[in-house]
């Protein structure tokens, strides 16, 4: 740890927001990868020469953060966590369940957002990726014949959209999204609305730029 943690001087202000900074630093200069385990907070506070206290909440916030992962048990501990979406899906979902983002925004952002991810996933996506969005709709199809609504499975079909894209971003980004679209037609779960869905997904599927202002069903 003596050559992982930068030597610093701990400024008169929050203590953990300054052990945090640090912290954080160590793992963007690559000291710390992920999967790598972080030291302890007595390490931590024996290092900077401050209280466990502020150590443990330093490390708190950046497991509230997603930078790091605590496991219980023998082999337990805080370890650097993957990068993910999970964080961002996080501050979509409560923006718009507190109201900071409306249905009508979403639907916004989704008439500009995804016109530009079918061009981009024209030019990229593979046979596989085709196959994927085809069964998917054929699933998606064969749900509302049945009369059944599968949320999952259509609002799915927008990330193998942004997965066809082959940007790790794009993915995390849609993928934080879908959580919002969930929670937008939780409120009204119709095989009309499921159909209208099934028709303008079957527009991007083929990526030829048909129905480009075409607006979401919902």
């Amino acid at each position: 740890m003596e050559t992982a943690l930068q030597n610093s001087i701990i400024r008169k202000e929050r203590i953990s927001d300054q052990i945090k900074t640090i912290l954080k630093q160590a793992i963007l200069d690559g000291h710390f990868k992920p999967g790598d385990k972080f030291p302890p907070e007595i390490e931590i506070a024996q290092k900077y020469n401050v209280s466990k206290v502020s150590a443990r909440e330093a490390l708190r916030e950046m497991e509230t953060e997603g930078l790091i992962l605590k496991k219980r048990g023998i082999f337990g501990g805080s370890f650097v966590a993957e990068p993910g979406s999970e964080k961002m899906a996080d501050a979509v979902i409560n923006s718009y369940l507190f109201g900071g983002i409306t249905a009508a925004d979403l639907a916004e952002f989704r008439r500009i957002l995804e016109p530009a991810l079918v061009r981009l996933a024209a030019q990229r996506r593979t046979d596989e990726d085709l196959a994927a969005m085809e069964q998917a709709l054929q699933d998606i199809e064969a749900s509302i014949k049945e009369g059944r609504l599968d949320q999952t499975k259509a609002i799915g079909f927008h990330t193998l959209i942004a997965d066809a894209c082959h940007n790790p971003f794009i993915s995390s980004l849609m993928s934080a999204m879908v959580g919002v679209f969930q929670k937008v037609l939780a409120k009204a779960p119709t095989v009309k609305l499921e159909k209208k869905d099934l028709e303008y997904n079957r527009l991007f599927s083929n990526a030829s730029g048909k129905g480009m202002g075409k607006r979401p069903p919902w």
